[in-house]
């Protein structure tokens, strides 16, 4: 069964089967609250054949009677009456107010099932005064419609509408049942898919299958059969249409109200922004109006206008109290929004201020002149800190020149030991090294205050690019990693301090030839994008990193 889930044919037959059970199993159901409103299945069903026979005769008496209305003038009336009703199913007579018969059907020496009897005044409008109509149902009678052989069947097989409305009940809820799992599954289709069917709006489809239920209710015979008929399929159709859109998620969103709902709440965002980007006073004075308004329009229908203008008087007073209120809170928002931007030497105007709202600008001018107390001592440490690597840096110079001096003048000695020329090698290293320290933490602690000297000049990235890697070149290959240069073919210019961009490179080089994995590539590269130049590092890390990347 699941490969003709996404079969059309499939979806068509059972719709149509199930459609076709559904009205098998309404009319079996009709039937059998006709055998229970007769009390056929306790009488036999007697009572409800004695009422279809009634209606026959009550039937053939109407024909009789007018009949007779539109021929009483006329010559030979009864062998024309008898002419004209002898393949009748009832035997009729009629006599005058004297008992003598006037007109009357052939003679019939079978048994009848019923006999009525009524008076001509009952079915025309002529004074027939005591004229009488009996009419007799033959047993060998010819049902004259449909709706007599289905009467009869029911009344003779009342366990017959049972069985079969459960079956097509059954039938129904199986072909149901495949529709609804196959929909939203189409061929060529992977998921759900939903046709243009599919996405009607489910509110919408009920409300025509109310409509059609509404319009059955006032429509003859014959409409309404037709009008029940096109509610049951369209709301068969909604039902799988509905499956598919629960399947697909999107109930709410194809529903009409959905989309009016949806249409008011956006409605009310933009109405929020809009009050949101008005400011406070305006706010509250728009606030303000719209209650006064609404008061005078629900006072005005049921208070003399005495007690109108008291109303708007009080009104008014707490209007002003509100804007008062705003305009304190405005005060307090400004106060707020110069702290958040670091503006400490702006207070808080709290001489018009009341109550909580200036105990409120009073605490914020507090915060105030703490903020501002913390950066001044921020600065304070900045500065001795500053002032602390600069005056160390200076003191460790002096002796470090005396030691670089005198390493210097070791090697222009002749010394024959060579362990003592190591040695003199050693100290000559790392005094340089120590003096390049030195350099680069007065450099750093005039980084951090600002006051770096730059010499701004003109400097071709890629021609800088090229001395870098020319002096790094024979250090990478020692560490093992293949140096790969990118320059941009524009060749770009920038504005930059050649010295400091050079320690930069240098830095970055000098840990790749410390931290790279031997054996790969050490990517450098200049691109021009926009106004700017972007110079790029790249390598592979010896060990992995534990850091999240920057940039």
């Amino acid at each position: 069964m699941k490969r003709c889930l996404d079969k059309v044919w499939a979806k068509i037959l059972a719709f149509a089967l199930a459609l076709l059970c559904l009205a098998a199993a309404l009319a079996c159901a009709a039937g059998v609250v006709l055998l229970a409103d007769t009390n056929a299945w306790a009488d036999g069903g007697e009572r409800l054949r004695q009422g279809y026979y009634t209606r026959l005769c009550s039937g053939s008496l109407e024909r009789a009677a007018w009949y007779l209305a539109d021929t009483a003038d006329s010559e030979d009336v009864e062998t024309r009456f008898a002419r004209s009703f002898a393949a009748d199913n009832c035997v009729l007579v009629v006599t005058d107010d004297q008992g003598q018969v006037v007109a009357r059907t052939a003679e019939y020496d079978g048994a009848v099932l019923i006999t009525v009897t009524a008076a001509m005044s009952d079915y025309t409008a002529e004074n027939f005064a005591g004229w009488h109509i009996t009419a007799s149902l033959k047993e060998d009678f010819r049902p004259d419609s449909p709706e007599t052989m289905v009467m009869l069947y029911l009344a003779d097989h009342r366990a017959a509408p049972v069985t079969a409305g459960l079956a097509a009940v059954g039938l129904t809820l199986f072909f149901l049942v495949f529709s609804l799992a196959s929909a939203g599954h189409w061929q060529g289709h992977e998921g759900i898919h939903l046709t243009w069917f599919d996405k009607l709006p489910m509110d919408g489809a009920v409300a025509a299958i109310l409509l059609l239920v509404a319009m059955m209710m006032d429509a003859p015979f014959d409409e309404a059969v037709v009008l029940l008929t096109a509610a049951v399929a369209w709301g068969l159709l909604t039902l799988i249409a509905f499956a598919a859109q629960c399947k697909a998620g999107e109930v709410t969103r194809r529903a009409i109200i959905g989309y009016g709902l949806r249409g008011l709440w956006q409605l009310l965002r933009w109405l929020g922004y809009v009050v949101r980007h008005l400011p406070l006073v305006a706010k509250t004075a728009v606030g303000v109006a719209a209650v006064l308004v609404f008061d005078f329009v629900c006072v005005s229908f049921g208070h003399d206008g005495a007690f109108l203008l008291l109303l708007l008087v009080v009104h008014a007073l707490l209007g002003v109290g509100i804007l008062y209120l705003a305009i304190g809170l405005r005060k307090l928002q400004k106060g707020g929004q110069a702290l958040a931007e670091g503006q400490y030497d702006r207070a808080v105007d709290t001489t018009r201020l009341w109550g909580d709202f200036r105990r409120h600008g009073e605490n914020l001018n507090a915060v105030q002149q703490g903020v501002q107390k913390a950066v001044a001592e921020q600065m304070k440490s900045e500065r001795l800190k500053t002032e602390l690597i600069t005056n160390v840096s200076h003191d460790i110079k002096t002796p470090l020149t005396s030691i670089v001096n005198y390493v210097d003048l070791l090697k222009k000695e002749d010394v024959e030991n060579a362990a003592a020329r190591e040695y003199i090698d050693v100290l000559d290293r790392q005094s340089q090294r120590l003096r390049r320290l030195t350099e680069d933490l007065v450099e750093a602690a005039k980084a951090a205050t600002g006051n770096v000297a730059v010499s701004w000049e003109a400097t071709d990235v890629n021609v800088f690019l090229h001395q870098v890697m020319g002096e790094y070149e024979q250090r990478l290959r020692q560490a093992g990693l293949e140096p790969v240069l990118t320059t941009d073919e524009a060749a770009p210019r920038i504005m930059a301090d050649g010295r400091l961009l050079w320690r930069v490179m240098d830095n970055l080089l000098g840990n790749v030839c410390k931290y790279a994995l031997p054996g790969t590539r050490v990517y450098v590269s200049a691109s021009l994008q926009g106004y700017k130049v972007r110079l790029t590092v790249k390598n592979i890390s010896r060990t992995p990193l534990k850091c999240p990347p920057t940039s």
